[in-house]
C-alpha cells in the first residue's frame, strides 16, 4: 500500500478493529496505538523518503507461563503473546541489502551477498537478521531486500523476549516477500 493511503486509513479509523484485536477494546488504547503506527509511518518516511509503496507488520512480545529458558536445552515451553509488540514499517526492493532502523538504535545493512558470520556483528540486531536470512538461504528460499523503521515496546531485558519478538518479527518480514512473490507469479 503506499505510505499516504496507509496513513489516511490509520487516521480514518479503518484499521481500528485490527487495533482493538491486536492491544485490546478501550478506546485510549486504540486511540494510542494509531499514533504509535502513525508515528512509525513518519520516521520510516524520514529514513527512507524515496520509498511510497509500504507493508507494516507486528511481532509480539511473550512471556513463558512454564519451561522458562527450558527452550535452550530442546526442552518445552508454554508461552503467550502478551500485547507489547515491535511494529515495522518495510519497502520491498532488490537492492541485495536490509537497511533496518530501530527507534533509538543505529542503523543495521546487512549486504544479501554476504550471509556468513560477521565476529563484528556478535549481540547486534545485524547478527540476528544475518542468522535469520541464512537459514532461509539453507531453507531454499531467496531473500530480496527491503528497508524498514521499527519501534518496540517491547522493552530489552524485560523478559518478555524483546530479542525473539525482534527474529520473529525479521522471519515474518522475509516470510510475507516470498509468499506475496510466489502468489504474484502464480497469478500471471
Amino acid at each position: 500500500m503506499i505510505y499516504h493511503k496507509f496513513l489516511g486509513l490509520l487516521n480514518e479509523g479503518c484499521f481500528d478493529k485490527v487495533m482493538k484485536a491486536l492491544y485490546g477494546s478501550s478506546a485510549e488504547t486504540t486511540s494510542r496505538q494509531k499514533k504509535r503506527y502513525a508515528y512509525a509511518l513518519e520516521r520510516f518516511h524520514e529514513y527512507f523518503p524515496n520509498r511510497e509503496e509500504i507493508s507494516v507488520f507486528s511481532a509480539p512480545g511473550r512471556t513463558e507461563i512454564g519451561g522458562n529458558h527450558t527452550d535452550h536445552q530442546h526442552g518445552c515451553v508454554l508461552a503467550a503473546a502478551v500485547d507489547l509488540d515491535i511494529i515495522a514499517v518495510v519497502s520491498f526492493h532488490n537492492e541485495g541489502v536490509i537497511r533496518l532502523q530501530s527507534e533509538g538504535y543505529p542503523q543495521d545493512y546487512v549486504e544479501l551477498s554476504d550471509i556468513s558470520m560477521q565476529e563484528n556483528e556478535k549481540g547486534k540486531s545485524a547478527a540476528l537478521i544475518r542468522g535469520i536470512v541464512s537459514k532461509f538461504h539453507d531453507m531454499g528460499v531467496e531473500v530480496s531486500g527491503f528497508d524498514a523503521y521499527t519501534i518496540s515496546n517491547v522493552l530489552s531485558g524485560s523478559g518478555l523476549s524483546s530479542s525473539a519478538a525482534f527474529e520473529v518479527l525479521i522471519g515474518t518480514i522475509i516470510l510475507w516477500r516470498t509468499i506475496s512473490l510466489i502468489v504474484r507469479t502464480c497469478l500471471l
